[in-house]
């Protein structure tokens, strides 16, 4: 008994070493000029001393923390552009939030990775034993990488950490010169202290759905995959593309002169809104275009094929309980006009079931 325990009290302390990937801070000096004072402490303020969860190179995940701690690794980086000296006022720093993050996004040429260094600093100096606090920031540093960059991105947070605490610093200086010095402006404006300044990127949902259609001539299934980043306010603009299997009723296709009329589309989403409603359910709507062919049969059994394209539309909603993995369930109303030779306007309803992952 005593042996299993302690086997499984070192399998834990094991998984938990090894599953962490330290990030060594350069202290690279940086152009500051002459500034009156230095970085006398950092303190780390935040709740959780890691950088983040993330893949690594292998696909494994691990936990990221700069080496020696964060306050220790900020302060020999703030060191060596700011050294301190006796003559010089000593300035105190909180870190109050530091993560590197990684999502997707779509943008126009395809979807790509975005990969965030986030932090938020709070400076401030003693006077009389009292705290005084000077200055407070928030700042993201954003870089792009096409999909299979992976390696390149995962390597490159600690640069991204460096151009964080760079633009943190001569934001202070510059602060800090104007304030005591004179009234000239800030050439690090505060816009990113407004409500609203986006910490966290969005969260990236990626949906494998099967959809069964009936409407007023058509029935049918489709699977599509659809790929967007969260965000709570504005419009989201999904990737999606869907392959399409639909069959004409054999009412109007009889009133048409046809036995049967079979079609395959491929429909991307030329023009796709997504809209938040509350965490987990979204308004769908969009602008389509199909493409494909259909292949009829007449009365007569001859066949024949016909090339289609036309414009489609939908209005909807999604229902993503769960942001990892699970369940995906919607409904849409839809609306097309194509060059069928069975039927060229109609409307009808589609029930999706999908997973997100």
């Amino acid at each position: 008994m005593k042996y299993n325990l302690f086997l499984t009290l070192f399998l834990i302390v094991v998984t938990e070493v090894f599953a962490q990937d330290n990030i060594t801070l350069k202290t690279v000096p940086f152009e500051v000029g002459d500034q009156p004072f230095y970085m006398e402490e950092v303190i780390d303020d935040r709740e959780e001393k890691h950088l983040g969860y993330h893949k690594d190179p292998d696909g494994y995940k691990v936990k990221l923390r700069l080496d020696g701690g964060a306050a220790k690794a900020v302060k020999e980086f703030a060191d060596v552009s700011f050294p301190p000296l006796e003559n010089k006022q000593p300035i105190y720093v909180r870190i109050k939030a530091l993560n590197v993050q990684e999502s997707k996004r779509r943008m126009n040429d395809g979807i790509v990775r975005v990969a965030r260094a986030h932090i938020e600093l709070t400076f401030f100096e003693k006077k009389a034993g009292e705290t005084h606090e000077l200055f407070s920031l928030k700042h993201n540093e954003d870089q792009i990488f096409y999909l299979l960059e992976k390696e390149e991105l995962y390597n490159t947070h600690e640069q991204r950490i460096r151009a964080a605490l760079e633009y943190s610093m001569l934001a202070f200086a510059d602060n800090y010169q104007k304030e005591s010095k004179d009234t000239r402006p800030s050439h690090f404006p505060k816009e990113q202290m407004v409500a609203g300044f986006d910490a966290k990127l969005g969260n990236w949902f990626n949906l494998i759905t099967l959809k069964a259609m009936n409407s007023t001539y058509r029935e049918g299934w489709s699977i599509g995959y659809t790929g967007f980043v969260d965000s709570k306010k504005g419009f989201i603009l999904p990737y999606e593309i869907s392959y399409e299997e639909e069959y004409i009723k054999s009412d109007p296709a009889r009133e048409r002169g046809y036995a049967s009329a079979d079609l395959r589309i491929i429909r991307p989403r030329f023009y796709y809104l997504y809209k938040k409603i509350i965490p987990g359910v979204y308004a769908a709507l969009s602008l389509n275009v199909p493409l494909g062919y259909e292949e009829l049969e007449d009365t007569g059994g001859d066949e024949s094929f016909n090339f289609i394209i036309g414009v489609g539309a939908s209005q909807g909603i999604r229902i993503i309980p769960w942001e990892n993995f699970g369940v995906v369930i919607g409904a849409d109303f839809l609306q097309q006009f194509q060059t069928s030779n069975a039927y060229r306007r109609d409307l009808g309803f589609e029930l999706v079931l999908g997973v997100n992952f």
